[in-house]
């Protein structure tokens, strides 16, 4: 898992789908606590879901594979993925077709926001895998708690000085506080020359600070001061450091691994005694 450049195809998948579900389900948030959702917004956050989808079909390299994937549903989280992801589409297809037709339906943009979620939320537990030590833990949640930051981001950022956004400051916040324990988990990996990791975890605390900052800090606090519509390139920008770094920093579990954690705590021991 070191070959980033590989991951291109994944990298722009999940940033475009993460973006779009997260808008859907941002959108769907403003549904139930405002009584609508922005037509804007909801068709912005269609046409990112399904460029991230069209992009995954593309590097499956045959259509017919996401089909097949489907049979496992229940089973597989890639399965569970796949299902998700064509409902998540569709409702957010029929939520916005409607909002755009002068007919918005609550309940359509309600399950659409739901679904999305589900979406969001499958996309951390398809690569939950055994051995990855930087994939597990609440980098499963990120997704989820990125993409309703970035979607709450644009609607607070296109409302404006509108007080009855404010509730748009809660999800940033959310990611912050879920985003800096995947980061205080990665950065108490050891890692040396022996470990098979990426050139990217030597500088891992710049990639980590870079997506805190642009998807949360700065967009928070630009919400909380005066909206501009700059914070919505700073969060994209920093949910697509996220994707990168998610791929760059894997780290799977090796004896060679194992043998730099032994020798970091013997390290931190002789630290301790003064030795």
């Amino acid at each position: 898992m070191t070959d980033t450049a590989g991951h291109r195809p994944l990298v722009a998948f999940t940033s475009l789908a993460i973006a779009g579900s997260g808008l859907v389900s941002a959108c769907a948030l403003n549904q139930v606590l405002h009584g609508y959702a922005p037509a804007g917004p909801l068709a912005a956050g269609v046409g990112l879901l399904a460029s991230g989808l069209a992009v995954s079909l593309g590097h499956l390299g045959q259509r017919r594979r996401a089909a097949l994937a489907v049979r496992g549903a229940g089973r597989s989280a890639l399965s569970n993925e796949v299902l998700l992801a064509g409902a998540a589409l569709g409702l957010a297809m029929v939520a916005g077709g409607l909002a755009w037709a002068g007919a918005p339906s609550g309940g359509v943009v309600v399950a659409a926001g739901v679904v999305n979620a589900l979406f969001l939320l499958s996309v951390g537990l398809v690569y939950r895998l055994e051995g990855q030590l930087t994939w597990n833990g609440f980098s499963v949640l990120t997704p989820l708690t990125g993409g309703l930051a970035f979607g709450a981001i644009v609607l607070g950022s296109s409302a404006g000085a509108d007080g009855s956004m404010r509730w748009v400051l809660l999800l940033p916040a959310i990611d912050a506080l879920v985003f800096s324990q995947r980061w205080r988990d990665i950065a108490a990996l050891p890692h040396s020359a022996a470990t098979p990791a990426s050139a990217w975890h030597l500088r891992r605390t710049q990639l980590l600070a870079a997506r805190f900052f642009l998807l949360d800090v700065v967009p928070f606090f630009m919400l909380a001061v005066s909206p501009a519509p700059f914070a919505i390139v700073l969060a994209a920008i920093g949910l697509t450091l996220d994707r990168i770094g998610f791929y760059a920093l894997a780290l799977q579990r090796t004896t060679e691994h194992e043998v730099a954690a032994v020798e970091s705590r013997i390290e931190a021991m002789g630290e301790s005694t003064g030795e």
